[in-house]
């Protein structure tokens, strides 16, 4: 079901602006030591404007059913050509302030399901008009949050988040480095490589070379990418120019591409002066989103969903029910998850209907799990409570299975408070089976509203799997909680995962190596290194899978490279290994050096040797 989720949520609010560009810019303070010693910084001074000639073009399509000509599609394509603007506020600590505005709009047209939402210069005036962004960003480039005013209109933030999000610029020290970005496509692993220096400017080159996390576009098949941007950086911190291309394909089952976007951009410096600051940033009063993060307008959201719906009925969807849902598979089973989704946040009133369907005595368990399916992939607060609901029902309650339809919860995109709320309830309540899944569940509903929306709801239920883990004793106990804490995904728990890295039993390192996987600090990825070296084949394992997870810089790959010559590596984890360093053959001799290490050793899987002699033909 999450396969259906990440199409029904993120291709629709993609389409909504399909993205535009950002770039780390900035004036560095003087300096008189020598630039070969200096590390080469972004510094945003409070008071200093800078203004760009953008060009930018893409266009983006989400195919929802049927092949050829008969298949039907979402899709948007976007032209801006004009200023791109951006104000120093100044900075709080290390957090530099920067203020984001597009004018003098030339060429403005924006498509979604075949409207114009740009078609006029009054159109572009009430979306653009004198309104700014906030950007909250590293002096390395890298983006914190973005905030907004309130009333300013959804369009406006949905570009602007495109634009914070889709190129990033984020400079490190070293010939070459890895970034893990956030886009509105999802979570990119970026390589940064130095293509030349002078003494007055650096030239970088960025390729996305794969998407961890790739949103809007579905999920399984083949991901095609091609990726190339070029950048030139001032030495005093001032970049210059920035234009690349970049195409990002997913290929259906018949080779041909169900989903596909296209991105093109120019970027040029033009003036800079002076402007006056008339008053402190009062971050209080805005709207502070994560990167990545879109918001909806009612109007277009409700054309896109008439889209998604495609004609199905509540009638048609009940029958389809009734007639199909024991098997747990529907004629047409993506698009009528598509369609049943988008009608149910079409028509909310029907998720209640849905949890009487559920409760009746002659529904098979596979119904069951539909049912809670499609309210998950919904995901909307109606949806959830039903989802809610449909879990405290006694037929569900009774279920010999019952963790296994509790384990839906895991597949709500942005929970709420009450569904939070009723995992740590369940988890409290239940024994077995049924409390190991409430333990999932809860770490990844407190988790993903953690990271939303920081409550003290969603802090007090991750604390409370960290203070159930301190005061178990039993390793089974202890490895269902590190898993548990781990869907949690949050940065302030590594110290306590890690603490049970050293653990005398391998299956609570190897849920510690696992519940690492969704939080990349240095920390987290020096405790996988560590569990990488580990005997047991299965800890091993797990740390390599989760160290392929996040980008691992030069150092880190020489660390793998020693474990590997020191024979460090069990022969049943070649494949994860190989897995792991492919992404970076072409950069770093140490991997080179691994694989034909490799080849040295007695490889039991011929498809493993195979993998590694066409990479170190590549």
């Amino acid at each position: 079901m999450n396969t259906r989720r990440m199409v029904i949520g993120g291709a629709l609010l993609a389409l909504l602006t399909l993205g535009v560009v950002w770039v780390g810019l900035g004036q560095a303070a003087p300096s008189e030591a020598s630039p070969d010693t200096v590390p080469l910084r972004f510094r945003f001074p409070e008071g200093q404007h800078w203004t760009y000639q953008l060009d930018y073009q893409a266009q983006s399509r989400v195919r929802l059913s049927g092949q050829g000509a008969a298949a039907s599609s979402l899709a948007g394509q976007i032209h801006l050509a004009g200023d791109l603007v951006l104000r120093g506020h100044g900075a709080r600590g290390a957090t530099q302030w920067v203020g984001l505005r597009l004018e003098r709009l030339q060429t403005h047209s924006l498509k979604v399901l075949g409207h114009e939402l740009l078609p006029d210069a009054a159109s572009v005036e009430a979306v653009f008009g004198g309104r700014e962004a906030l950007l909250e960003l590293s002096g390395e480039g890298t983006l914190q949050a973005v905030s907004f005013r309130e009333e300013d209109p959804a369009l406006f933030k949905n570009t602007v988040q495109s634009l914070v999000g889709e190129l990033q610029v984020v400079l490190r020290d070293g010939a070459s480095w890895s970034e893990q970005e956030t886009t509105a496509r999802g979570i990119a692993r970026t390589e940064y490589e130095k293509l030349g220096e002078d003494a007055e400017a650096v030239r970088l080159l960025k390729r996305r070379a794969e998407y961890v996390e790739l949103r809007g576009m579905g999920q399984g098949g083949t991901v095609r990418l091609a990726s190339r941007f070029e950048a030139d950086v001032a030495r005093e911190g001032v970049l210059e120019r920035l234009a690349g291309t970049e195409t990002v394909e997913r290929l259906g089952a018949d080779g041909t591409p169900s989903a596909s976007s296209e991105v093109r951009v120019s970027l040029k410096r033009g003036a800079s002066g002076r402007f006056v600051v008339e008053a402190p940033v009062d971050a209080s009063a805005l709207q502070r989103l994560a990167p990545g993060v879109l918001v909806v307008d009612p109007k277009v959201r409700a054309q896109m969903l008439a889209q998604q719906v495609d004609g199905l009925t509540a009638e048609q969807l009940f029958s389809l029910l009734e007639a199909h849902a024991d098997g747990g598979i529907m004629p047409d089973h993506n698009h009528f998850l598509l369609q049943a989704t988008g009608l149910l946040e079409q028509q909310p009133e029907l998720c209640a209907r849905l949890v009487d369907f559920f409760e009746r005595p002659s529904l098979q368990p596979k119904g069951r799990a539909l049912v809670l399916d499609l309210l998950a992939g919904a995901g909307t607060p109606r949806a959830q409570e039903a989802l809610v609901r449909a879990l405290s029902t006694k037929a569900a309650r009774e279920d010999s299975r019952y963790g296994l339809l509790l384990s839906r919860l895991s597949l709500v995109a942005a929970p709420t408070v009450d569904t939070v709320r009723f995992a740590e309830r369940t988890y409290a309540q239940t024994q077995g089976t049924a409390h190991i899944a409430g333990a999932y569940a809860l770490g990844a509903t407190a988790g993903a509203l953690y990271r939303q929306e920081q409550t003290p709801e969603a802090r007090a239920a991750v604390g409370r799997l960290a203070s159930d883990l301190r005061a178990a004793s039993s390793p089974e106990e202890q490895a269902h909680l590190l898993l548990g804490l781990g869907n949690a995904g949050v940065a302030d728990q590594v110290p306590l995962i890690a603490s049970h890295a050293t653990a005398q039993s391998p299956e609570v390192r190897r849920a510690s190596a696992k519940a690492l996987r969704k939080i990349p600090t240095p920390e987290a990825t020096q405790v996988l290194l560590t569990l990488a070296s580990d005997g047991a084949v299965p800890v091993q394992s797990s740390a390599l899978e989760s160290l392929g997870r996040r980008p691992l810089d030069e150092g880190m790959l020489m660390d793998l490279r020693d474990l590997t010559l020191s024979g460090g590596v069990k022969a049943e984890n070649y494949h994860a290994l190989v897995s792991l360093v492919a992404p970076y053959v072409d950069r770093e001799p140490a991997v080179r050096e691994l694989l034909e290490y490799l080849l040295t050793r007695d490889v039991p899987d011929r498809q493993v040797l195979m993998r590694i002699r066409g990479l170190l033909k590549s």
